[in-house]
């Protein structure tokens, strides 16, 4: 049994690391940006079919179509992003769905303070 607990908690580790790098990256390439890290890797309780959801928030999503953003972006297979501006997610963040979702995030990068 801890030989499973100790691969899921590197498992997990090396999902941080990955979610890191793509933050440095998007920073980079977008300016600014939120990313957080939710659902079942922040709560560590994900299995083999879970995907690793991610919120990145940047101003450089204003006008631009919802679908459109993700080729503003480039993305690892397993890796469900969801791409909002700091306004639409300052909107979101406040429904009781989101408020949820949220309970168990890991904050990335906050370069909008948007979770201080």
């Amino acid at each position: 049994m801890e030989r499973i607990l100790e691969e899921r908690r590197k498992q997990r580790e090396a999902v941080l690391l990955q979610v890191k790098t793509y933050a440095e990256e998007w920073r980079k390439s977008l300016g600014k940006v939120t990313v957080v890290l939710y659902g079942s890797y922040a709560r560590g309780d994900f299995n083999l079919w879970s995907d690793v959801d991610l919120i990145l928030i940047s101003e450089k999503f204003a006008g631009v179509r919802f679908l459109d953003r993700f080729d503003m972006f480039r993305i690892g297979e397993g890796f469900e992003v969801k791409p909002y501006t700091p306004e639409e997610f300052r909107i979101k963040m406040n429904k009781i769905g989101w408020k949820e979702a949220l309970k168990d995030k890991v904050v990335i990068l906050d370069d909008y303070s948007l979770f201080e």
